[in-house]
């Protein structure tokens, strides 16, 4: 969702050019190419939220028969819900990154390209909104209070400022698609 929203977003800035775009066009093509590195940090983590998970299957699965073992598999769940927790976390830097790019481009993307800059944004919030209810559903199993604390309150202020610039990209678009 969140490699699909800077791809669309990107596209929107890579048509803001020709003479008709002049004084923008240097600033959207460097948008687009920051986009671009954002949709391939994207689709890594999607395989990185696959291994993550691979690696908590597999600390659940370790022997639990002796306290050592049951010790070394109550370790190991740990370091993998944190790293099953991180992946997500990740994914919601990289989808904010994508709405402050989307905020900045969309004051003067090509009209024309105003609805799918206006779909990336939309993309782009539900993605992190996803990532965030991940973020969540692994913290409540994470033993670790601070790591919790400090990694819920940074997940809490990356939704309350993607609001924010997805609003503003938002307003700056709706003079061409309504709404």
């Amino acid at each position: 969702m969140v490699a699909g929203a800077a791809a669309t977003v990107s596209m929107a800035a890579r048509f803001t050019s020709g003479d008709k775009y002049a004084a923008v066009a240097e600033a959207m093509a460097s948008l687009a190419a920051a986009l671009d590195a954002l949709r391939a940090r994207a689709l890594a983590l999607v395989d990185a939220d696959s291994a993550a998970y691979d690696r908590v299957t597999a600390a659940f699965g370790l022997p639990k028969a002796t306290d050592a073992e049951k010790a070394a598999r109550s370790a190991a769940v740990q370091a993998g819900l944190k790293g099953a927790l991180e992946v997500p976390f990740e994914t919601m830097e990289v989808a904010l990154a994508v709405l402050r790019l989307a905020r900045d481009a969309a004051p003067a993307v090509n009209p024309n390209l105003a609805s799918d800059c206006g779909s990336g944004v939309h993309a782009a919030l539900a993605g992190l909104e996803s990532a965030l209810a991940n973020v969540r559903i692994n913290a409540g199993s994470i033993k670790d209070a601070d790591y919790v604390a400090a990694r819920s309150a940074a997940a809490e202020a990356m939704r309350r400022e993607a609001r924010e610039c997805a609003e503003a990209a938002r307003s700056a678009l709706a003079p061409h698609i309504g709404g």
